[in-house]
């Protein structure tokens, strides 16, 4: 439950042991490298890196070229030897890139000549037994000819209109629900013929300039062209496999050398150098810097300064979130809403159980929460995400809560007969003391809310936001006592408030509120305690004290959602329940077996949207600042993928 202290490091050394130092003392840490000119802007005879990146062109040879094979790679550990020959293998690559290319360019030729001859085939077989040579039509001075398809209602009107008019209609083949024909015209009428024939949706099918003679002999040409064509593919692919076989290896080495020294080079965007040395600046974990100074030490020409976080004032130290693997997974539900600041607590393990306590609360029922406890895991199985993590841990929350409420798939006759010695508790049965018990709950998570808040503004020393602020001190106190006095009304009859506790505890928290930006000025001795514009500022101050006000009221009864959900929840099933009876027989079984994907599928997923909407808008609005910046290391990247 914390975010991990960062050290800020400077290390210098010859500009020539650059690329070795980085691959040798960085990438086996995590290092955030931090631009040097940004911190170093004061020091003369300091500049940017110009340099080109040697790497980058064959760098994407290589990736073109693992790509064209299907190559996938991973990354591996570079030797002395690798590193200073690496520009030696441009001539191997590019020999290998354009052998790949050449196979590749036939592979896609012969390609293109199949899928050509198996169109020209599908043209001529349905006049496959046209007893006529194909390309002697072509040849037709005064006559003109068309092949195509139309309806074959349109077909038979056709037949109708032909015999007024100088046109020669042949039905040459059926399929489906179209006719395919062949007409001849003379040229002088041809334009009127062809909008008549399109009026009835023919579609004309060119036939190639390829085919020659009988349609049935042109058809068997093609079918030996197209076997001889597939013999020259397969001849290609066995040329392009024993190719891969050949120089995979090879390829893999020469790319995770060239990749790794591409990005390396990279580096040179964050560094900065003089005559003859280099300057490189970033942040490190305290848990790794131990072993990063000692492995620092066995080179003797490299020097290297530790600084604590708070001396660093150009830059912000990134966050970096150190949870238990249980937690872990709430960490995306934290990052959907912001990273939390270097300086501020990680709301990991508050969200966690707050938000479990919350699903298991609304959707209390033990062979539902099994269900999604199931489905959450093969989630995860398969995709990794942490969604899957946090299902699981809500589905047995829900489970155990089930238990309590004595409901197993809505049914809560079951439990309480087998498991009568556990109390169990029925939400449907006690709905105002559900409903109490919900707004409870979430009155004490705002009043610990407002606690993180103020441990949060003592940590980043805003003293006037700890004391003043509606989610500092003054505003628990004021909370805190409305609290008392409504309790105490209700549950003592006798009962009075004094004056002096409206005064206290009442006024004058509530005018350390409305004072709270000019207090927290003088306390932080700022030269101006109040704005300029002093009328608008009370105005606001104003305005915002009425929405202090409202929001302490409507956030405390938001949670009243929470009980809400539990009896919904029963509902649900009722509903189902009694549709079931009306149904009867094996029918009732279906019934209810839609019934409970449904509320699993719809109230689940409704519960678990209300649970989030509780903690972002009721609670980390209260101590969540969420304006830090994620921990990135330096790491080598598979750029085949990007």
């Amino acid at each position: 439950m914390s975010i991990e202290k960062m050290f800020f490091i400077n290390v210098a050394g010859p500009i020539k042991a650059l690329d070795y130092f980085v691959i040798k003392n960085v990438l086996p840490y995590d290092v955030e490298l931090v631009n040097a000119i940004t911190i170093l802007d004061s020091v003369k005879g300091l500049s940017p890196f110009s340099t080109t990146n040697p790497y980058e062109n064959i760098r994407k040879k290589l990736t073109q070229l693992s790509t064209d094979l299907n190559i996938k790679l991973t990354p591996v550990n570079l030797n002395d030897q690798q590193i200073n020959c690496a520009l030696d293998a441009l001539p191997i690559i590019e020999d290998l890139s354009n052998e790949v290319t050449e196979l590749k360019k036939k592979y896609e030729i012969l390609d293109e000549r199949i899928k050509l001859k198996q169109r020209i085939k599908k043209q001529i077989i349905p006049i496959q037994n046209v007893d006529i040579e194909i390309d002697r039509l072509f040849s037709f001075e005064f006559m003109k000819f068309r092949f195509g398809k139309m309806p074959k209602e349109g077909y038979e009107r056709l037949v109708h209109y032909v015999e007024d008019l100088d046109v020669v209609v042949f039905k040459v083949f059926e399929e489906d629900d179209h006719v395919f024909l062949l007409y001849f015209m003379p040229g002088l009428v041809q334009k009127s013929i062809d909008s008549l024939f399109a009026s009835l949706y023919f579609e004309r099918i060119r036939i190639s300039d390829e085919v020659k003679g009988h349609p049935s002999e042109a058809l068997k040409h093609i079918d030996e062209a197209i076997v001889e064509l597939e013999c020259e593919k397969e001849m290609i692919e066995g040329q392009i496999e024993e190719f891969y076989n050949e120089n995979y290896y090879k390829i893999v080495d020469i790319y995770n050398t060239i990749n790794q020294l591409d990005q390396v080079f990279e580096v040179r965007r964050h560094v900065v150098h003089s005559k003859d040395a280099f300057y490189l600046t970033g942040w490190i974990p305290k848990s790794q810097l131990k072993s990063f100074l000692k492995t620092i030490k066995e080179d003797k020409d490299i020097t290297c300064i530790v600084e604590e976080d708070d001396a660093i004032k150009k830059t912000k130290p990134p966050t970096k979130l150190k949870n238990n693997p249980i937690f872990q997974p709430f960490e995306a539900l934290v990052h959907m809403y912001g990273t939390p600041s270097y300086n501020e607590i990680d709301p990991t393990p508050f969200v966690a159980i707050t938000y479990l306590l919350m699903f298991g609360m609304m959707f209390g029922d033990l062979g539902q929460g099994l269900v999604i406890a199931s489905l959450g895991y093969l989630f995860y199985k398969k995709s990794g995400n942490s969604i899957g993590k946090i299902a699981v841990y809500a589905g047995f929350v829900s489970a155990i809560f089930g238990i309590f409420y004595g409901s197993v798939f809505g049914n809560e006759e079951i439990l309480r007969e087998y498991l009568s010695f556990i109390p169990m508790f029925s939400p449907m049965h006690n709905k105002q003391t559900s409903l109490i018990i919900a707004v409870g709950f979430g009155t004490l998570l705002i009043i610990l809310a407002i606690l993180l808040g103020i441990w949060n503004a003592g940590r980043r020393k805003k003293i006037g936001k700890l004391v003043f602020d509606r989610n500092g001190l003054a505003g628990l106190v004021f909370y805190l006592s409305v609290i008392y006095l409504v309790l105490s009304k209700v549950l003592r009859s006798d009962f009075e408030i004094a004056s002096w506790q409206i005064i206290v505890l009442i006024i004058l928290p509530l005018l350390l509120i409305f004072l709270a930006h000019p207090l927290g000025h003088l306390i932080e001795k700022r030269k101006q305690v109040l704005p300029e514009d002093r009328g608008g500022f009370f105005i606001e101050a104003f305005f915002e004290l009425i929405e202090t006000l409202l929001a302490f009221l409507s956030n405390t009864i938001s949670f009243i959602r929470v009980g809400a959900f539990a009896l919904n929840h029963v509902g649900f099933f009722l509903a189902f329940h009694m549709m079931a009876k009306m149904v009867g027989g094996a029918g009732s079984i279906i019934v209810m077996i839609l019934g409970n994907i449904l509320i699993i599928c719809l109230e689940g997923l409704i519960v678990a949207i209300q649970g989030l909407r509780l903690e972002y808008y009721e609670l980390f609005s209260r101590f969540f600042s969420g304006d830090g910046k994620t921990f990135k290391p330096f790491k080598i990247q598979d750029k085949q993928v990007t």
